[in-house]
């Protein structure tokens, strides 16, 4: 791959990787008959989390994460108008073995991409981010005002309004390829416009 400004970055964790769905699975078997249940982004005890980061210390658990189809179909349409794909994830600092796993993740499911793995995701450039989490794709929106964030569909991000983000909930597939039509053709410098 050749130098080039069209590049597209591409979340892992809920955007690509169900990982909630993978953490939910393996904490269940470790409830209590009338423990309550925590979603990822609710408060949780210190006990939930230390079970949570035990979960994500054992082996392939990174790695053998299942697929998001919504993040998918946002990678095809990445890929029919040919931006340089970059996976870009956060690197858990707490699991540092999460790592080498994301990388396995990706070199077995997305090999036409490069990767990178950083703690500050705003620091990264690229034309279009696509991205579940909103302290994240916010931030990076604040470095890059002229970028495209495609949030893939997550109930954290549902009351998300900015004007240059669109949630992709599979039924508005259409309107994402115009965006990225607009992104991809867009001039360096000039001010991204596909809301009008």
């Amino acid at each position: 791959m050749g130098l080039s400004d069209k590049i597209a970055l591409v979340d892992l964790d809920s955007t690509l990787v169900d990982y909630e769905g993978g953490l939910r699975s393996a904490m269940e078997p470790l409830y209590g008959p009338d423990e309550p249940r925590f979603e990822m982004h609710e408060d949780a005890p210190p006990y939930i989390e230390a079970r949570r980061n035990l979960i994500k210390k054992q082996p392939g658990f990174w790695r053998n994460l299942n697929r998001i189809s919504l993040g998918f179909d946002v990678l095809d349409d990445l890929r029919d108008r040919d931006f340089e794909l970059h996976i870009l994830t956060k690197g858990p600092t707490k699991t540092t073995s999460a790592w080498s796993e994301k990388l396995e993740w990706v070199q077995n499911h997305v090999p036409d991409a490069q990767m990178t793995i950083t703690q500050e995701k705003s620091l990264v450039y690229g034309r279009v981010l696509v991205d579940d989490y909103p302290p994240y794709f916010l931030k990076w929106l604040e470095v890059r005002p002229r970028g495209l964030v495609i949030g893939v569909a997550q109930p954290w991000n549902k009351d998300i309004e900015h004007p240059n983000f669109i949630r992709y909930d599979g039924t508005n597939r259409s309107q994402i390829q115009r965006a990225l039509d607009v992104a991809k053709m867009r001039n360096a410098g000039e001010a991204l416009a596909f809301n009008q």
